[in-house]
């Protein structure tokens, strides 16, 4: 009973944490406000923590990192090997119920990824996701059809990739329904898609 107890803390301690993140932004949080958040004492919060840096972790955890680059992966296969004009007429069926709700289940935790993007000590982490996809992106073309890569290409889409990340999260964060950001997101995808085939097609000629 007691380690049930403990665990719910813990728990708490993650979900305020995560909340705090999202809204006030994980420098400006200091463990005083999650200790307020949760109804405990400062002291409580380091009985199951050793710092904020430490919940951090365990809300962005290297499972969920594995999780978003796998599904950025099989993005990056499905929309190359159209761009290859090979058919695939599962990809849309793939985006509505894989990959849509996987963005909305982990909304939250995307806002705060996205936060810590550039000039804090996640970068690399979240780094190193951006140029495993470019450099899938890459292989995929390369591999399927003895396709020649146009020159920039991977500059072009490593820029509308960044453009699409910062839209991504504002649309997760905005106060409307998950079917209307669903929709958002897939206006979002359509152009960035249109617009990523267009210069593809240019480039080859």
């Amino acid at each position: 009973m007691a380690q049930c107890k403990k665990d719910a803390i813990r728990e708490n301690i993650l979900r305020k944490s995560l909340a705090l993140f999202k809204n006030k932004g994980y420098m400006e949080t200091s463990i005083k406000d999650i200790a307020q958040a949760c109804d405990i004492s400062v002291g409580n919060i380091y009985k199951y923590y050793k710092s904020k840096s430490e919940i951090y972790e365990n809300i962005i955890t290297d499972e969920f990192l594995e999780e978003l680059h796998d599904i950025l992966s099989k993005r990056t296969i499905l929309l190359a090997k159209r761009q290859l004009n090979e058919q695939n007429t599962n990809i849309e069926m793939w985006f509505q119920n894989e990959y849509y709700p996987f963005m909305i289940k982990n909304a939250d935790k995307c806002i705060v990824l996205h936060d810590h993007y550039i000039g804090n000590e996640y970068d690399e982490r979240v780094q190193d996701i951006a140029n495993n996809i470019l450099d899938f992106k890459r292989k995929v073309f390369l591999n399927l059809g003895n396709t020649v890569l146009p020159k920039d290409f991977l500059t072009l889409s490593s820029l509308i990739i960044a453009s699409n990340v910062t839209m991504y999260s504002q649309v997760l964060e905005m106060n409307v329904t998950n079917k209307k950001k669903i929709n958002l997101l897939k206006e979002i995808d359509k152009y960035s898609i249109a617009g990523l085939d267009a210069i593809f097609k240019e480039m080859i000629k």
